[in-house]
């Protein structure tokens, strides 16, 4: 499992989230960044989306077993 550190832009600020989750696709439309990021189990369940033009992902750390 990895912890996914993102900013996301809400008006002209910056907002830390967090996402713990095992891998992350991304949806585009004729590739723009209009589409989102979609946060997954290992079991290909979705737990968290959030917009790719709003969203930074500033680290990814990935947990010792």
């Amino acid at each position: 499992m990895k912890t996914y550190h993102l900013l996301i832009i809400v008006g002209t600020n910056l907002r830390d989230a967090y996402v713990q989750a095992d891998y992350f696709d991304t949806t585009t439309y004729n590739s723009t960044s209009s589409g989102y990021y979609e946060f997954k189990d290992e079991k290909g369940k979705i737990v968290a989306c959030y917009p790719i033009a709003r969203t930074i992902i500033s680290k990814i750390e990935q947990e010792n077993k």
